[in-house]
């Protein structure tokens, strides 16, 4: 490596419920708020971006490579390449350690990573209407209910996450009063946060259409609830027949995006600016591990970034860990070793909701926000990812 890498600023929206505020929106549309006005607290022109870098996985062809799109929008000038990385949860992750990997090998000075998703426009499809149907029938193909796949069909393992989420509980021994009881403290943490003005500095209100022909302002998480308790958690049907997995002890279907300005040292010097951390390099990982064990994989990830650094879990002041199931939440806690009180500090995608190719990068910059906010040194965020996939990054507060 050739330069330090640093995350400069992030922002993000406020993340929607399924069917809620951002519906009327593309991803791209609110990525690009999100992204200009990246640009504009931190004072970088847009003719200043080298590299953009997005994270999205429920792509279709009239939204083909939105990193691309938002580069458009927001005046990135056309000779910048921008790419769309697709690791299912990993996804906007893996754009920003890419995005801090160009910057350190002094490939460029500037690079803005991306993460998006509207999971409440996934479209369906209809395999096999190019060439017609003739006497069979179509079949509507929902992308939103595959991209739920743990496995593959094409590989001949179809597990949704559902089933590994239920697998890990029987292994791992998690009870269902376990599961609720930390959903309600993913709520708890995250309206507590919210209230104490914590995350403000990070959200950038979205103007969506309104009946009328007007707009209103979306501004506030649609999803923790102030009447999730252990009473109600308790009458949730599960999912499956005979199983522990509800909707009130899993992540939440959402919209939402995030931006990120990464940085090595003659960036920033141009930039005149403090950064909110320097990313650990050595200290990054991307991994893979057993389908059937998903929720291992962030384990094995944050465990990877930490060996590279050669650091150790005790070092960490602060770890974000993203919550798609309140299941692999305490399989990993038990798993990692990690210490409660150091975790998920301010509410994860249990409470707050989990945008699939957001969710890594809004943990990163919630996490460097969290440390600065608290005084503290070093923090690891990591996200795990359907079909076993991990990916983490270490982040020294500046």
């Amino acid at each position: 490596m050739t330069a330090n890498a640093y995350l400069v600023a992030g922002l993000r929206s406020p993340i929607g419920a399924f069917g809620g505020a951002l519906r009327p929106l593309r991803a791209t549309e609110f990525g690009s708020t999100v992204a200009a006005a990246l640009l504009q607290q931190t004072g970088l022109k847009p003719d200043a971006v080298q590299r953009v870098i997005g994270g999205m996985v429920l792509q279709d062809m009239t939204e083909s490579n939105p990193a691309r799109i938002v580069a458009e929008r927001i005046g990135v000038p056309h000779n910048v390449p921008a790419f769309t990385v697709n690791m299912q949860c990993c996804s906007s992750m893996t754009a920003l350690i890419l995005a801090a990997q160009q910057v350190a090998l002094g490939e460029v000075d500037t690079a803005l990573a991306l993460g998006l998703e509207s999971m409440s426009n996934a479209p369906h499809m209809v395999p096999g209407s190019r060439w017609g149907h003739r006497l069979g029938h179509g079949e509507f193909v929902d992308t939103l209910k595959e991209c739920t796949l743990a496995g593959s069909k094409m590989w001949d393992d179809p597990w949704y996450m559902i089933d590994v989420a239920e697998h890990h509980a029987r292994e791992d021994q998690v009870t269902r009063e376990e599961m609720d009881e930390y959903a309600v403290v993913s709520h708890t943490r995250a309206l507590a946060a919210m209230d104490a003005g914590c995350l403000d500095g990070e959200i950038v209100p979205i103007e969506v259409p309104a009946r009328g022909g007007k707009t209103r302002t979306f501004e506030r998480d649609e999803c923790p609830r102030g009447d999730i308790d252990l009473d109600v958690l308790r009458n949730l049907r599960p999912v499956k027949a005979g199983g522990v997995i509800t909707a009130g002890n899993a992540a939440p279907i959402n919209d939402g995006a995030a931006a990120a300005l990464v940085c090595n040292d003659a960036g920033l010097a141009r930039l005149g600016v403090e950064p909110l951390a320097r990313i650990v390099m050595p200290g990054t990982a991307m991994v893979g591990c057993d389908p059937h064990f998903m929720g291992y994989s962030c384990v094995e990830a944050l465990n990877s970034a930490l060996a590279a650094a050669d650091k150790r879990v005790d070092d960490l002041d602060l770890i974000e860990c993203n919550e798609g199931f309140a299941v692999q939440l305490l399989a990993c806690e038990r798993m990692g070793g990690w210490s409660r009180d150091r975790l998920n500090v301010d509410g994860g995608s249990v409470g707050l909701g989990h945008p699939v190719g957001m969710s890594g990068l809004r943990i990163t910059i919630h996490l460097a926000r969290a440390l600065k906010q608290r005084g503290l040194k070093l923090g690891g965020a990591t996200v795990p990812a359907g079909s076993g996939l991990g990916a983490a990054v270490l982040l020294e507060a500046a």
